[in-house]
């Protein structure tokens, strides 16, 4: 009740709705843990380049040591930005802002950045101060939406009627409708490219490299036995598994005992890693893949945007 209260003040703007000069898209879960969002934000980010736009991010920085505003800069590291805004700058190549006001972070980035023409705000769809002009939803298709129940007796931050509002539904692995047909729907699927090597980025090694090998799985992230399916599929079935809480601050001692070991991590794990990872420890590059209808739908959106706002 309180959450839907907290929107409807928003929406009628009793409660202050801040606006960025250049247009905001949102792309959020309403669900705890990992959906597939920064996957997404950077393959929404290669999409908007090849269109001729000059887009940035904006994100929390969630489990960063910085608590102000900040733009993220090649001498940052991922405990001081947090690991999925530094990804992102990392793989998508535009600057990235963090920022628990994400009106704030998104003023300081096109003040450093002024060539920038939209922004995308990785998670925040529960952020409404912040005016957007489009809202995409990420479900994982594995989990869906749990029990259905809010917090914290169920994994939903906001209720299930949510959906209804927003502009699409990205569907990460699976073909399964969350809402009725007349709701834009799509489909995502996160596709293993290379392995790289964490201490040594230079060095890769083919997907179907370590099939079959011994090794060692490590990860930190939101949906960890998504990165296990994907070992699976390509013949990996690891030793011995560590999971650590989403974001988990990785230290040299965890390595300690496989040093002698290979070592496999997702991207959001490696980074995080590369100053003390043993020489044999690999991270999956993957990538977000969307069908042609989804960019279509965006397509027209952005256009329907620019003859409306004049952007």
């Amino acid at each position: 009740m309180l959450i839907t209260i907290r929107r409807w003040l928003y929406k009628t703007h009793l409660l202050p709705v801040f606006s960025l000069p250049v247009p905001v898209i949102v792309v959020g879960n309403i669900t705890v843990g990992g959906t597939g969002k920064t996957p997404l934000v950077i393959a929404l980010c290669d999409w908007l380049k090849t269109q001729g736009y000059r887009p940035g991010v904006i994100s929390r920085g969630y489990r960063g040591q910085i608590n102000q505003v900040h733009v993220v800069s090649n001498e940052d590291g991922p405990f001081l930005v947090g690991d999925e805004p530094l990804l992102v700058f990392k793989k998508a190549q535009v600057p990235v802002a963090i920022g628990k006001n994400r009106y704030q972070a998104g003023v300081e980035l096109l003040k450093k950045h002024p060539e920038i023409n939209i922004l995308l705000s990785d998670d925040g769809l529960q952020h409404y101060a912040l005016q957007r002009d489009l809202e995409i939803l990420v479900v994982d298709g594995q989990r869906g939406l749990g029990n259905n129940y809010l917090l914290p007796a169920g994994p939903l931050r906001e209720p299930q009627s949510r959906i209804s509002t927003v502009d699409a539904v990205v569907v990460n692995g699976s073909n399964e409708r969350y809402l009725s047909q007349i709701q834009p729907q799509f489909n995502m699927t996160l596709h293993p490219e290379v392995w790289i090597n964490i201490k040594n980025p230079h060095i890769h090694q083919p997907i179907n490299a370590f099939s079959g090998e011994r090794c060692i799985a490590m990860c930190a992230i939101g949906n960890p036995q998504r990165f296990l399916n994907t070992l699976a599929s390509l013949g990996i079935v690891p030793l011995e598994t560590r999971i650590f809480e989403d974001h988990y601050h990785y230290q040299e001692n965890d390595f300690k005992e496989w040093l002698n070991e290979k070592i496999l991590m997702t991207e959001k794990d490696g980074i995080k890693c590369h100053l003390f990872a043993p020489e044999d420890a690999w991270m999956l590059k993957i990538s977000a893949q969307l069908n042609e209808q989804f960019y279509q739908w965006l397509a027209m959106k952005l256009t329907h945007l620019r003859e409306k706002n004049g952007f």
